[in-house]
């Protein structure tokens, strides 16, 4: 591994909460850049003085230890202030993507019970229980903000409640997955065991906050006394100019998912840009396919950048396992895991319950200082996915998170990646549930039935069609219809890249219908490139 030099892992001793890791970064390293934008930067002295003013607007209007505060802004330097300033009240945020339609906003602000907004909520009427707005106006001028009149009360504790964010749920609606800070706490210190940051590092925050992607890039950097460098907009959609800013801001640390850095490592082929800071891309939030690092890894090698896959889940904090890349990697198709981080308990369970055999595929369970308590508002579901198990000669109860994760183990122990068990997938790092689509795209009133997919357009070009039948006693709805209509009721992430209209669903002899040959059906109408 890449050793630090001299003094720069110095810092503060761990505490349990996050805003006690950034204090101790304050402390630290009061002068160096914490946080930096497109055209400015904020010491950490200047960050802790910002985010105490958000925090003190926050608390003048009613916002207390263990609020929900919706977060409902474009990614910029504003937008971390704001939540500093959030958890600074000892309050949690509730990240709303800029993109989200109206229908998954409301929802989000019904079942968090948030009661403030930081941010803009839209052209469409506030909902009545965010009586607390702080627009993104008041986050900006909060950073010359006056000296401080007054404190707010002491800040959280690690048993409060950091985040929820929302991933898609299985009833078509989607649910909330509260995090507290101790389970940051416990990332953080489980990745200082296995990767080598140090202050000197430069973070790229290249995900939205709806994404708990951005929860390991945000404190990956401010715990560590490192930079943040915020994804300028003009960088975000072109693979091209990403590389340029990665290059001229020097950043060390990149995390993708899978299919962006496929675009990132096609551009980076087709150009001459050398990359000598860049220490590690982490990958994580869907399947990482070995081939498609092959280009890449001709170009760069794997001694630096270091490639590292990590899998990662919501419901336990981010990332659950390490595993670095390899030549042996590059040569076979295996999408290798590794191990837990440190403090996990990882199960392979088959379909009786047991432990799986080593090379037999089984379901991934997962226990530790990581996992989350359960779903929000979500008691019957929160027990089927967090079951506490009876182990040891006590018999003292372990709550286990079961993930839908298929996964086996090699020779040496590691986990390798299988699939999903169920029809929940993995796309640019959201996890999405097909019938939840399903069920938006059947509520077009001419549509009968409609069964959603993954098609592979090209290698790690991954994407959502939907094959669907219409009603005889209405006009055939056309694939444009369907467009609008989608649009309308689930974010872009959810939304499919292609619609097929079939005169009939294939169905299987016990009259379900045949999912593998609705999947066949787009083969032949979109052969992979």
């Amino acid at each position: 591994m890449l050793q630090p030099r001299g003094d720069e892992r110095r810092g503060p001793a761990p505490v349990d909460d996050l805003i006690g890791r950034f204090a101790g970064s304050v402390r630290a390293w009061p002068g160096r850049i914490a946080l930096s934008g497109a055209d400015e930067s904020f010491t950490y002295a200047a960050l802790d003085r910002w985010s105490d003013a958000v925090a003190e607007l926050l608390h003048a209007r009613g916002v207390r230890r263990g609020d929900r505060v919706l977060l409902r802004m474009e990614p910029d330097v504003g937008a971390v202030a704001a939540v500093l300033g959030i958890l600074k009240c000892g309050a949690a945020y509730v990240p709303v993507d800029v993109r989200h339609p109206l229908s998954r906003r409301e929802f989000i602000a019904r079942d968090s019970e948030a009661r403030a907004l930081v941010g803009s909520w839209g052209e469409e009427p506030l909902p009545t229980r965010l009586g607390t707005v702080v627009g993104p106006a008041d986050v900006a001028a909060a950073r010359t903000a006056s000296a401080r009149s007054s404190r707010p009360p002491a800040g959280p504790g690690p048993e409060d409640t950091a985040y929820i964010i929302y991933t898609s749920g299985t009833t078509g609606l989607p649910k909330g997955v509260p995090i507290k800070h101790r389970h940051v706490h416990a990332l953080l210190d489980s990745a200082s065991r296995v990767f080598r940051f140090t202050a000197r590092d430069r973070w790229l925050l290249f995900h939205s906050l709806a994404f708990d992607f951005s929860v390991w890039e945000m404190w990956g950097a401010l715990g560590t006394g490192a930079e943040l460098v915020v994804l300028p907009q003009w960088a975000a959609r072109s693979p091209e100019r990403c590389l340029e800013l990665i290059r001229g801001r020097g950043i060390t640390v990149l995390n993708q998912t899978p299919t962006a850095f496929a675009a990132l490592a096609e551009a980076a082929s087709r150009g001459e840009t050398d990359l000598p800071d860049l220490r590690y891309v982490v990958f994580g939030g869907e399947k990482l396919s070995p081939p498609t690092l092959r280009a890449w890894a001709k170009r760069y090698g794997l001694a630096q950048p270091r490639l590292v896959n990590g899998y990662g889940i919501t419901e336990t904090t981010v990332f659950t396992t390490f595993h670095e890349v390899t030549e042996e990697d590059l040569a076979g198709d295996a999408s290798v895991i590794g191990e837990p981080l440190h403090g996990f308990v990882a199960r392979v369970v088959d379909e009786d319950g047991q432990e799986a055999a080593p090379g037999d595929i089984g379901e991934l369970w997962l226990a530790g200082p990581q996992v989350a308590e359960g779903y929000l508002n979500r008691p019957d579901l929160t027990a089927q996915k967090f079951p506490a198990v009876a182990e040891g000669a006590a018999g003292t109860p372990v709550r286990y998170y079961r993930s839908g994760d298929l996964v086996s183990r090699s020779a040496d122990g590691s986990l390798v990646y299988d699939g999903r068990a169920d029809l929940q997938v993995k796309l640019r790092g959201y996890r999405i549930e097909l019938s939840d689509v399903e069920t938006a795209v059947r509520r077009h009133d001419a549509v009968l039935d409609a069964v959603v997919t993954v098609h592979e357009f090209k290698p790690s070009d991954f994407r959502l069609v939907c094959a669907y039948t219409s009603r005889e006693d209405l006009p055939a709805v056309e694939s444009h219809e369907l467009r609008r209509h989608i649009k309308q009721l689930l974010p872009s992430y959810m939304q499919p890249a292609r619609y097929l209209s079939l005169a009939g669903m294939p169905r299987t002899v016990n009259g379900k219908v045949d999912r593998a040959a609705v999947a066949r059906v787009w083969t032949e109408e979109i052969p992979r490139a």
